[in-house]
This record gives structure tokens, C-alpha cells and sequence, in this order.
């Protein structure tokens, strides 16, 4: 009878455990996501307001290269958080997955547009 007490106890402490690893994924998700529409976007849009009113149009062609690249990112990131949206209400999707994969386009995403940023910075000092 004793050995049956040893898993159920080791099962208990692994799910718990689970449960606090996907809340801290839930959590860092939705902190880069705010940190994102927050704070990056209106960043981003603001040197692509400048670099439009100040940048000659052959540059602004270039850009618009980058911008189909950042666009592309944001699709997938739109999109594996969809998918993270839509596990949480669904028992069955292994949610831990959803979120690393969500948690990652969102950092890339938040990298890409740092790059776009910094691009329209350095073009905006001359």
C-alpha cells in the first residue's frame, strides 16, 4: 500500500509545478505583448511618420523592403497568438507549446521592429 501513495504524490507536485510553468509563460507573454503595443508600436509608428515626411522617396522605396519583412513577422506573430488564444479554451492543445511558440514570435517581432527602429534612427540623423 505504501507504493501506492509515492506517485500519485510525485504526479501532484508535477502538475503543480506545470500549472505555475505555463502561469509565468502566461504572464511573460502578456508583458511582452503590452511591452509591444505600447510602447514599441507607437515608437515605430512615430520614425516612420518623420522618415515619411523628411526621407526622399528612393529611401522610402528601400524601407518599404524592411517593412514587408517586419510585415511577415507580424503575421506570425498574430498568428501563434491566435493559436494561444484559442488553446486557452481548449483542454486538449498542449497550452505549454502554444505559449513557448507565442512567446517567441512576440520577441522576435518586438527584435524586428528594434531593427526597423534603429534603421529609421540612424537615416533620420542625416
Amino acid at each position: 500500500m505504501g507504493n501506492y501513495g509515492r506517485p500519485q504524490k510525485s504526479v501532484t507536485i508535477a502538475l503543480v509545478a506545470d500549472e505555475e510553468a505555463i502561469q509565468l509563460k502566461r504572464e511573460r507573454l502578456a508583458i511582452e505583448t503590452q511591452e509591444y503595443f505600447w510602447h514599441t508600436c507607437p515608437e515605430l509608428t512615430a520614425r516612420w511618420k518623420a522618415a515619411m515626411l523628411r526621407l526622399p522617396s528612393s529611401v522610402l522605396s528601400d524601407l518599404a523592403i524592411e517593412l514587408q519583412g517586419l510585415e511577415l513577422v507580424t503575421k506570425r506573430a498574430s498568428l501563434e497568438l491566435g493559436k494561444a488564444h484559442a488553446a486557452a479554451m481548449d483542454d486538449d492543445v498542449p497550452v505549454e507549446d502554444l505559449l513557448d511558440r507565442a512567446l517567441a514570435s512576440m520577441v522576435h517581432l518586438s527584435e524586428a521592429a528594434d531593427t526597423m527602429t534603429r534603421l529609421l534612427d540612424e537615416l533620420l540623423k542625416t
